[in-house]
């Protein structure tokens, strides 16, 4: 089961996101989905390597693209790929809305920038700049707006997630807490608040971060939408 907080997500990245999901990641996103080219899924986990082959036209392993990500659920052979597929295919299917949400925040943060600018303005005299005084530098306020874009996941966005969860409780992982987590955020991003916080509140307070912590806040502000964030 996926590493859904940051007490497991301990490798590098730009920004996190609600659903597990990192920006330019040290790591890769993926859960480890590799096609033969017989055309069988696998999971990289499952593969062992050999020093020696009698044969140079053995198959090849590649990794699973987007597109073939509805293939890989319809032709899962064990519920532990189609896990692995529905979770790849939920945050690929989010992607379309992380570049509203990043457009969004940008031209709000560029508008919280001039208004903090115009009530902070460059007040140094020349013989200031000239001792190397700096300008006034824009600093980030909690009073700041802070808005996202509304999250109306689809058809097919709600059918995966619900399918996602059914598997998640019916398949329980060797980690309780990060099936927890990941279930919550299902939950939440369907609107299912009441399912969602009672799934967060079995995540024990030792496993508590910065994640579960974020999603616990939206489920009580009834809020559905990915949110972005750094650790």
């Amino acid at each position: 089961f996926p590493s859904h907080d940051n007490s497991v997500q301990n490798f590098m990245a730009f920004a996190f996101w609600t659903d597990g999901w990192r920006d330019h990641s040290l790591m890769p996103n993926g859960e480890g989905l590799r096609r033969c080219s017989c055309g069988k899924f696998l999971l990289f986990k499952d593969l062992f390597e050999i020093e020696t082959a009698e044969a140079s036209d053995l198959p090849y392993i590649s990794h699973v693209t987007p597109d073939q990500l509805p293939t890989c659920i319809a032709a899962s052979t064990n519920e532990e790929i189609e896990i692995a597929a529905r979770l790849e295919y939920w945050r690929d299917l989010n992607h379309p809305y992380r570049e509203s949400y990043r457009s969004h925040r940008d031209a709000e943060e560029a508008e919280n920038k001039a208004a903090w600018e115009a009530q902070n303005p460059d007040r140094r005299t020349w013989w200031d700049k000239i001792r190397g005084r700096e300008a006034p530098a824009f600093i980030r306020t909690e009073d700041m707006r802070f808005t996202v874009p509304q999250f109306e996941p689809s058809g097919t966005q709600l059918e995966n997630m619900k399918r996602l969860c059914e598997l998640l409780i019916e398949t329980p992982g060797k980690s309780l807490f990060r099936c927890n987590i990941t279930l919550a955020e299902l939950y939440r991003e369907q609107g299912r608040f009441s399912e969602a916080s009672k799934m967060i509140s079995a995540v024990k307070l030792k496993d508590e971060g910065i994640t579960s912590k974020l999603i616990t806040k939206l489920i009580s502000e009834e809020q559905n939408a990915l949110i972005r964030y750094r650790m």
